[in-house]
């Protein structure tokens, strides 16, 4: 990868010694998030994964901080290293624009910011107490029209949204990212403000569904300005592969 014109340069050997000690924190880092999402179960909607020590919560989110901080300086080295040579700058930058559109990088630009939360019932009833409650597909529904709508960016309660996302309950828990949120939900996203905003209120969409059952259940804020947070779990790849390309021989005697 090093040209010659590098051999002599000092800083490059360094720069790359601290790239390998950087990932190897980060794999120990993701490790460790892992090991202590498993290890939540059982239901309780709170602050805390289930059945877990709010210690063990709170270890949860230095970890997630501390892998945020850990990608941040490699993009930082990676830019330096990319400074020394036109083709090296080249494929950096398409490193980089590949992390922002995998949600690795984190980002800002005019907005919205959602905030939903849970009801008053009207009655003891099982069926008016799960509609004034918010659920998991509630969030699967915002999220998707905010897709639809053009969002470049989401983020729930600090969980960046990626294509890996699973958004479900646990008992009577959200979890996101495998990481348990609890109301108000703030959901965060980057984009026109303007096409998300009425996308989120057509009629007889989720929000003038919602608007008919309880309108203290939300509020929607349009934003010059917004923050989403990068993705901070595990991003290893261990079934699919990359299909191998095919030569035009190939492709021509595959056309019927």
């Amino acid at each position: 990868m090093f040209t010659s014109a590098h051999r002599h340069q000092p800083w490059v050997w360094q720069v790359t010694a601290l790239c390998f000690m950087l990932g190897l924190l980060l794999a120990g880092s993701l490790q460790t998030v892992s090991t202590i999402r498993r290890a939540g179960g059982g239901p309780g909607r709170v602050g805390f994964i289930s059945g877990a020590s709010p210690s063990l919560a709170a270890t949860l989110r230095e970890r997630e901080k501390e892998i945020a901080d850990l990608r941040e300086k490699q993009t930082k080295l990676e830019n330096v290293l990319a400074e020394g040579s036109g083709k090296l700058k080249a494929l950096n930058d398409e490193l980089q624009l590949a992390k922002l559109l995998s949600g690795l990088t984190e980002v800002q630009g005019p907005g919205i910011v959602l905030t939903l939360q849970d009801g008053k019932p009207r009655s003891n009833r099982a069926f008016d107490a799960a509609r004034f409650t918010i659920h998991d597909y509630d969030l699967q529904m915002v999220v998707n029209e905010l897709v639809a709508s053009g969002a470049e960016a989401i983020a729930i309660s600090g969980q960046r949204v990626i294509s890996r996302t699973a958004i479900r309950c646990v008992g009577p828990t959200i979890m996101v990212n495998n990481v348990p949120v609890v109301p108000p939900y703030q959901i965060v996203a980057v984009g026109d403000p303007g096409t998300m905003a009425g996308g989120l209120n057509m009629p007889g969409g989720y929000l003038d569904d919602l608007r008919m059952t309880d309108p203290s259940m939300f509020t929607l804020e349009k934003r010059d300005n917004v923050v989403v947070p990068a993705y901070t779990g595990r991003t290893e790849v261990r079934w699919a592969q990359p299909t191998p390309q095919k030569s035009d021989d190939e492709k021509e005697r595959a056309e019927p």
